[in-house]
């Protein structure tokens, strides 16, 4: 990687630049090989979005500063794992008092189940939200236990929110904005205000206590979000006549989470499980070693595929073919052919490029089980 080597200049004492508004973090990873945490301060420059790290323990500069096209600021937010040159940080504090102030409140988490009888409306919700400015951070899809429903709604017992929860398999997503909470409540008619009408009219003639739950208080939202996205929660992948669906982190990052989700649904395929997941550069090779010396970027693949969150899915139907039904779907790799081509389809809609082309799907019939048991059996275990 090019981390510690292009970029690494003598050492020095990093000061924060006086004439400019600097966001710092301290930031976390895990060096494997020497089965160590090693810790540094990253500082993010408002004015050019450019970025540097510093090492504190060896008081040097670790990466000078330089653009970083794949980390903005509403990346940057405590507990997000972000990829710098294949290497996957982890945001553990506020660097300062001015970054910690300024970023606090516009940084707030709230929580948004999508309950069972919404299920087919869970694409068009998700997009509804980003559309107004929530950042979708974390997601999961689960089937809660009774008991597991009441922790989340915090009751003693089993009241009728709980058993809501506890039907069937629900959407959990975790948004970031500011006043996340207050907003979501807003939105969803909770702050004596009437629901939102576009919001409504997704979910047509099911009323919003029955299609969805929201965190009712800040001091609630952490203590669900750690439960709901901790490992009390086992995933619920059924491994059989399934395909890997994987939202690529571009496609992730300009918004198109609820239409990709829209577009299998819509089509009558079953989202069978759902997680969102941050890979380092061996979990991308790992699972992308299928194209190793098949295709000329799988290099660029790779990369892509650790410089940001990605949501893998399992996407199954009743048939054999469903890997190469979903195929179908998905489109051409390159979204430029597929939009003269077959312009109705996912990567025509949300894809760039040849590497950035808004999903990932099985490719051959026989490893849409394997792709589904790395992401829900094997990360799962070693998380």
């Amino acid at each position: 990687g090019q981390l510690g080597r292009n970029h690494l200049i003598s050492p020095r004492t990093m000061q924060k630049p006086k004439d400019e508004s600097v966001y710092s973090f301290n930031v976390e990873y895990l060096d494997k090989v020497a089965s160590l945490v090693r810790k540094y301060i990253l500082f993010y420059h408002l004015s050019n979005g450019m970025i540097e790290m510093y090492d504190p323990k060896n008081r040097r500069t670790f990466l000078k500063k330089c653009r970083y096209e794949s980390i903005t600021l509403k990346d940057l937010y405590l507990g997000a794992k972000i990829s710098v040159y294949s290497r996957l940080l982890t945001v553990v504090s506020y660097g300062d008092d001015f970054t910690k102030r300024s970023l606090q409140k516009a940084n707030s988490k709230t929580l948004c189940i999508v309950k069972a009888p919404a299920y087919e409306f869970a694409g068009k919700i998700l997009d509804f939200f980003i559309q107004k400015g929530f950042v979708l951070t974390n997601t999961k899809m689960c089937n809660l236990l009774p008991q597991q429903a009441a922790v989340v709604v915090g009751s003693q017992g089993m009241n009728e929110e709980a058993k809501s929860l506890a039907v069937d398999n629900v959407f959990a997503f975790e948004f970031t904005c500011k006043d996340a909470l207050s907003k979501m409540n807003d939105l969803c008619g909770l702050g004596g205000q009437p629901a939102d009408s576009k919001l409504r009219k997704i979910l047509a003639k099911l009323p919003l206590e029955a299609a969805l739950y929201t965190a009712n208080s800040s001091s609630d939202v952490q203590r669900q979000l750690d439960f709901i996205f901790g490992k009390q929660i086992p995933t619920i992948a059924s491994f059989n006549n399934c395909t890997v669906c994987c939202i690529k982190p571009q496609a992730v990052k300009d918004g198109y989470c609820g239409v990709v989700i829209d577009a299998i649904l819509n089509e009558g395929y079953e989202i069978s499980a759902l997680e969102m997941f941050r890979l380092d550069i061996e979990a991308a090779k790992e699972f992308l070693e299928v194209y190793d010396t098949v295709i000329p970027h799988y290099s660029a693949m790779v990369k892509h595929m650790t410089e940001g969150p990605i949501i893998a899915m399992e996407v199954r139907t009743e048939k054999e073919e469903t890997v190469s039904l979903f195929r179908e779907l998905a489109g051409p790799a390159d979204p430029v052919v597929a939009r003269h081509i077959r312009p109705h389809t996912i990567r025509a809609k949300v894809g760039k490029d040849k590497i950035k082309n808004g999903i990932h799907c099985t490719d051959l019939p026989e490893d849409g089980v394997l792709e589904s048991e790395f992401f829900f059996d094997i990360l799962q275990k070693a998380k």
